[in-house]
């Protein structure tokens, strides 16, 4: 607006000096000083309106710190802890998700183009891909098998042909109902096998028939979207992808679409202890070819293996955030996937164990440590009660050995306990004064500071298992990783802390927050809390770092004392090319709010979105757009 006043008014004492009529000078006289008057009065009003926001901005922080709205805070969360394990209100959430999923499966039909809608954007397509879908044969359900071709017939996307390979069925119909299809459809090209092979050979037979520049994988029971390609064509005209994934349903008993996955974007960390990309996955011709098809030894998770050994080659991969997939129940071959994520770490020469994860066919990749690197645990504090109660846990429940403990004493001018703690606790000892600056104090920990790792942990949390550390330590080491969180969960056992997400709530998010956590009644349609993968963010409550990638970054920003620090830190470590990580092994209970008062000042909120306002629009790649952006419980979208 000034720049456009600047200009208005410039144009006007240009055309004042060119002009001679005694009227018209007037007149533009007139104008230069009404506009003057308008600035001043605008000024005005917006310096009004500011002290307006800052004194109802300070009045709401009043109000949140009052002792009867932190109150009135804790007891509605261990309400929600009590609702989340009832058994009837679980069951009670569980039907009201279906009904959510019924209604939004409702709103993206009507949402969706009409055919010739679709027909007039493939004319304007200037790459037009072909797709052969391989298809692996074996026992079907015959009805299920037609559906799932049928699926692939009619899509609206023309370039599309269907390779199939009989793994030698020995149901007489299976090779005679589809030898008629092939003969009936130029679309669809078959072969069948004298014996068994099982589904990776007869996948890659398959693929000998395909002529596409992509090759989409499916399972022979799972129903297409019809324009499952059209939106794959589309993700390609710019950006020849390796490979494609999208979101995906399942076909429950009755054929009812339920059971939604909304998928974060590429993210390989997550790959690595569960296959999430799902059963519909378009590799390119090229890169199915570099990758040497699917191996034998590890049928049954032969997708899942091709994924792995794609992610070691730095992919260009693209998630289409639309369900174009609807499932069928199937087995799980866990011992499979096992062994393919062992040999993907045996390739990588990453020395790590595979454990199990919190569900079936999840993982959890334990990693070794590179040596006994000084690890430096920095603690804010100005309560001697909490910090007391901190450093005895850390001390209880903490196998790591090679650390120290650096405290900075945020001082309050009633010290005498503090210090007789510090005087006992042996930690190298920080002091500030002034008011509460998170950014601030925890440089200046840093700084002090001897550890080649740094950890920056709230005096509100307590370690709940005694390998957290080694865990944050692993993933730090990595030099592909920037930082690393842990997953802090409230006293009641609901998530307060499973990654951060930007651009939803104020800026950032805390996913599932309050609930007790994915693939549980009321923890909404987000899956993946209790996985280690990449995210944009993580809580600066317990962070850790390498020293290095810390003093890179220039430590927190102390434009953002208090709030949105350490989101900062963390968009500013993925600016740099390193990965944000989440370890949900690492856990610790948190008690939030008590190291400081809670609250968001208007000047760092405004701050934050005049920094990062072009990515908050973008959205989170890591979290799904089909959710809630004014809501934490991972619900869906009203639209």
């Amino acid at each position: 607006m000034a720049k456009d006043y600047q200009s208005f008014r410039k144009e006007l004492e240009r055309l004042r000096g060119q002009v001679d009529g005694a009227d018209v000078l007037r007149v533009i006289d007139s104008l230069i000083k009404q506009l003057d008057r308008e600035r001043e009065e605008n000024s005005r009003k917006l310096n009004r309106l500011s002290e307006n926001v800052r004194s109802l901005d300070s009045r709401l922080l009043n109000v949140e710190n009052s002792q009867l709205f932190r109150m009135l805070h804790r007891a509605s969360r261990h309400l929600r802890g009590w609702t989340n394990r009832d058994p009837y209100v679980r069951h009670a959430r569980a039907q009201s998700d279906d009904l959510d999923y019924k209604l939004w499966i409702e709103r993206e039909a009507l949402a969706t183009p009409p055919g010739h809608w679709f027909m007039d954007a493939i004319a304007k397509l200037d790459y037009l891909p072909r797709f052969s879908v391989l298809l692996a044969v074996d026992r079907p359900r015959r009805e299920w098998l037609e559906m799932a071709i049928a699926s692939i017939l009619r899509q609206s996307y023309p370039h599309v042909e269907i390779c199939i390979c009989d793994d030698a069925c020995a149901e007489p119909w299976v090779s005679a109902f589809l030898e008629e299809r092939a003969r009936a459809d130029s679309r669809i090209h078959f072969v069948r096998s004298a014996r068994r092979m099982g589904p990776s050979s007869s996948l890659n037979r398959a693929e000998i028939l395909a002529g596409g520049d992509y090759i989409a994988l499916t399972d022979q029971h799972d129903v297409l979207s019809r324009h499952t390609f059209y939106y794959a064509a589309e993700a390609l005209q710019e950006t020849r992808f390796d490979l494609l994934y999208a979101d995906e349903d399942q076909l429950g008993p009755t054929g009812v679409r339920e059971r939604p996955r909304f998928k974060p974007d590429w993210s390989p960390d997550l790959l690595d202890t569960t296959m999430y990309l799902g059963r519909l996955l378009i590799f390119s011709k090229d890169a199915l070819h570099r990758l040497r098809g699917f191996q034998s030894e590890f049928d049954g998770a032969h997708a899942y293996d091709l994924a792995l050994r794609l992610a070691e080659n730095r992919p260009s991969v693209f998630h289409i955030p639309r369900v174009l997939s609807s499932a069928r129940p199937d087995h799980a071959f866990p011992e499979q996937e096992r062994r393919a994520i062992q040999a993907a770490l045996h390739r990588r020469a990453c020395p790590a164990m595979v454990e199990d994860g919190p569900d079936a066919s999840s993982f959890r990749i334990h990693r070794k440590l590179l040596g006994t690197p000084l690890v430096s645990l920095i603690i804010c504090s100005r309560t001697a009660r909490l910090l007391e109660n901190c450093l005895q846990s850390i001390d209880r429940l903490t196998a790591y050995p090679v650390r120290e403990i650096v405290v900075v004493q945020h001082k309050t001018g009633d010290d005498a306990a503090m210090e007789r703690l510090l005087d006992r606790s042996h930690c190298v000892r920080v002091s500030h004064a002034g008011p509460f600056d998170f950014a601030s104090m925890n440089n200046r920990g840093a700084q002090a500071a001897s550890g080649e790792i740094l950890v920056f942990v709230n005096d509100d949390v307590n370690p709940l298992n005694a390998t957290w550390l080694n865990q944050l330590i692993a993933q730090a080491q990595r030099p592909e990783v920037g930082v690393v969180g842990a997953q802090l969960v409230y006293p009641s056992g609901l998530i307060q802390h499973a990654g951060i997400a930007i651009g939803i709530m104020d800026g950032t998010g805390h996913p599932q927050r309050g609930t007790s956590g994915a693939g549980t009644s009321g923890a909404g349609f987000w899956s993946w809390s209790n996985h280690a993968r990449n995210v944009s963010a993580v809580t600066g409550a317990c962070m850790a770092i390498r020293r290095q990638v810390f003093e890179e970054l220039s430590g927190f920003d102390t434009s953002f004392p208090v709030n949105y620090n350490d989101v900062d830190l963390c968009l500013r470590a993925r600016q740099a090319g390193y990965e944000v990580i989440y370890e949900p092994a690492a856990k610790l209970e948190h008690y939030e709010s008590r190291t400081r008062a809670p609250g968001v000042s208007w000047q760092e909120r405004e701050l934050w979105h005049e920094r990062w306002g072009e990515f908050l629009a973008k959205g989170d790649p890591y979290y799904s757009r089909h959710l809630a952006g004014n809501r934490e419980d991972c619900s869906l979208s009203d639209g």
